[in-house]
């Protein structure tokens, strides 16, 4: 009874203590981030494979960041109660999406002694109206670790927690680069008028002499 009592008394406390931390962190005008602010409202994710980890990271970390993901115009237009795709939804068009691992350096004898991990990501993003919001951008990063044939197993259990801490480093410079757009860019710019082309009128031509005779 006494041990329970224990227990409770510094559950208390470190609830108070943590309680006490954040009013102070709050206080001090700290805030922890829990996504960021977008200028649109509504995302489709196109291009990517049906089972693409990054995309449903992606997807995940939008959705934290208050944006709807959607899985076709249709759906962004009836979600805004619009005639019209709204202009605060935008595509995110995946243009490539691929991760591998490559042999870096070989001993003497052609064992395997380093290997590089890479994921990359290549991309745009465009308006509800099909116009480039964002040209087409390449993010990449790329790990190297050792390797050994004698922990191979080890070694791939290593390769894809390498993957995963790129692919969240590549979700959040992408998270980046969408919070950096303003609610400006979401409107497509006017088309340029070509000016009126105005044909002067012809001088009129001077008479005619009749020939001598």
């Amino acid at each position: 009874m006494m041990q329970r009592r224990h227990l409770l008394s510094k559950s208390l406390a470190l609830g108070l203590s943590a309680a006490f931390v954040a009013g102070s962190l709050t206080a001090c005008g700290f805030k922890l981030r829990s996504g960021y602010d977008m200028a649109f409202k509504t995302v489709q994710l196109t291009g990517f494979a049906g089972n693409s980890p990054l995309a449903a990271e992606l997807a995940r970390a939008l959705e934290a960041s208050g944006v709807r993901v959607v899985d076709s115009t249709l759906e962004a237009t009836q979600a805004a109660s619009s005639a019209s795709v709204p202009s605060s939804h935008v595509v995110l068009d995946g243009l490539e999406d691929k991760r591998d691992m490559i042999v870096s350096t070989t001993t003497a004898y052609g064992q395997v002694r380093n290997m590089t991990a890479r994921n990359e990501m290549r991309f745009q993003v465009k308006r509800g109206d099909g116009s480039v919001l964002l040209a087409p951008t390449v993010v990449g990063l790329a790990r190297d670790m050792t390797y050994d044939e004698k922990d191979a197993l080890a070694k791939q259990d290593e390769s894809a927690a390498l993957h995963r801490a790129m692919q969240s480093d590549i979700v959040n410079q992408v998270m980046r680069r969408l919070a950096a757009i303003t609610p400006s860019q979401l409107v497509a710019p006017p088309e340029p008028t070509l000016p009126a082309v105005v044909h002067a009128a012809s001088a009129p031509s001077a008479p005619t002499k009749p020939a001598a005779p």
